[in-house]
């Protein structure tokens, strides 16, 4: 199962990965548009979430790098897209998050507080 986060029209691709107001759920050949029931959950919710849908990888424009550590401590693959709708998603550029550049890249959050 693929994630791609999604602001309050439903069409954009969100800046934020845990503020998302929207996930589209992808699993190749179709997709589902549901509301982030833990927009507002604290951590262990929040990421007990993905755990039963099967989530494989997550695409967004930005998180935060304690965010990338829950998610890969899950075996969640992260992205980060450049696309502007989750119409441009298909084609867009995406940059994988790993060990080695996701301390640089994910700037949101408390990191270093």
């Amino acid at each position: 199962m693929t994630i791609v986060t999604l602001n309050g029209d439903k069409l954009t691709v969100s800046e934020r990965f845990r503020k998302s107001d929207y996930f589209a759920f992808l699993d190749g050949e179709s997709i589902e548009i549901v509301k982030n029931p833990h927009k507002h959950s604290k951590s262990p919710q929040f990421f007990e979430y993905f755990t039963p849908l099967g989530v494989e990888r997550i695409y967004t424009k930005a998180l935060g790098y304690k965010t990338f550590l829950k998610l890969n401590r899950l075996g969640v693959d992260v992205y980060f897209t450049d696309a502007l709708t989750l119409e441009e998603f298909q084609g867009s550029k995406c940059l994988k998050l790993d060990s080695n550049n996701a301390k640089e890249l994910c700037t949101l959050g408390h990191t270093g507080r």
